[in-house]
């Protein structure tokens, strides 16, 4: 398929689906939205109007996960509010952006018709249906259909160099401790409107974003870090189903470190108005702060912007998507595998159901 795009199906309408259908999926990174697919017909037409319409020449406009075309132009692209076999039909591959539940029998449907698939973490929203999409992806994988996840720290230039100057050539001395605090203004966040992100089965602050952290937590220190974890996790009591609203807790690492963890959702920390996520190492000599995803500090007497905002990663993982798909022996791209998903999900599984005892964390298929 050198010389073509890769065909993407967009299923699922909402922020994220929005934000690759009009930014990361189009002629920059070899690739063509093909169809839209959302149980909300409407979204779906929506989507499918703006797709259209930026294929035409309108402009992207928006940003903070509400993109739209600047105008209307152009014909919209086929839309459905169901992954038949005729949407399929039209694509080379799959992009799924909806919710925890759903993935499974998405990914299922679009492997066993032979289409690549390109996922949303969290990898699924029960340890037995994360379980199943690794089964399902390696059986499609010795049929060379390939299956990766959108999780953009693998590119992350900023945890890059994190890892580089703190674990590859110890600039920072030994390290003696890790900290990892996600703090929000209000959750759900202001511009997260669907339902399943308030509650306890898929949605919640470590589910939606600590799982881009705890898979960073892998990348520094090597998947299968994490020994075992203590937490307890607070909920507003309002409903038995609400997610979490506090969570505080450790994460033993293999290699002898304790991260602590802290995550509050009331806009507490330093008066702060906006979100503020944090992931620090120290060592004897200093430290580096992760933060708000992109950005790399040093911290102390030698404070120093390392990266001041690195690319996030979603572009990037397109490109190592098509580059699977294309079969370039030679791509410069590593994509995020199911299993190595499924690791952090362990982890994030962990956390959730821990209710402040120990609990040890097991990763049970060979990494890949």
């Amino acid at each position: 398929m050198p010389s073509e795009v890769l065909r993407v199906v967009v299923v699922g309408a909402g922020s994220i689906g929005r934000e690759f259908a009009l930014r990361h999926f189009g002629p920059h990174t070899r690739t063509a939205v093909a169809a839209v697919v959302d149980c909300d017909g409407d979204a779906a037409a929506r989507l499918a109007v703006d797709v259209g319409s930026v294929a035409a020449g309108a402009a992207v406009k928006g940003g903070g996960y509400r993109e739209t075309a600047s105008d209307t132009r152009g014909t919209p692209v086929p839309h459905a509010s169901s992954l038949t076999d005729a949407i399929l039909s039209l694509c080379d591959a799959v992009y799924i952006g909806t919710t925890p539940a759903s993935h499974l029998k998405l990914v299922r449907a679009a492997l066993s018709s032979g289409k690549h698939v390109l996922l949303e973490k969290p990898l699924a929203a029960t340890p037995a249906d994360a379980d199943a999409i690794v089964e399902a992806a390696s059986a499609a994988a010795a049929r060379g259909v390939h299956t990766h996840m959108n999780i953009g720290m693998r590119f992350n230039a900023a945890l890059h160099e994190m890892r580089r100057i703190g674990v590859e050539t110890a600039g920072l001395g030994p390290l003696r401790s890790c900290t990892l605090g996600l703090h929000f203004a209000r959750w759900p966040r202001e511009w997260q409107t669907a339902a399943w992100c308030a509650g306890r089965a898929e949605g919640g602050p470590l589910r939606e974003v600590g799982t881009h952290f705890l898979f960073a937590l892998h990348e520094l220190f090597g998947h299968g870090c994490v020994r075992r974890v203590r937490a307890r996790l607070a909920y507003d009591g309002t409903t038995e189903d609400a997610a979490e609203t506090a969570a505080d807790g450790l994460l033993e690492l293999s290699n002898g470190l304790t991260v602590e963890l802290r995550v509050t959702t009331d806009g507490s920390v330093s008066g702060a108005a906006e979100d503020l996520y944090d992931l620090v190492i120290t060592g004897a000599d200093s430290a580096l702060a992760l933060e708000s995803f992109t950005a790399l500090r040093r911290l102390g007497r030698r404070k120093k912007t390392i990266v001041r905002e690195g690319p996030y990663g979603r572009a990037e993982c397109v490109h190592a998507f098509v580059a699977a798909a294309e079969a370039q022996e030679a791509s410069p791209w590593k994509p995020v595998t199911p299993v190595e998903g499924r690791n952090a999900q362990r982890v994030l599984d962990a956390l959730l159901g821990s209710s402040g005892e120990w609990v040890d964390v097991s990763y049970t298929c060979e990494l890949t």
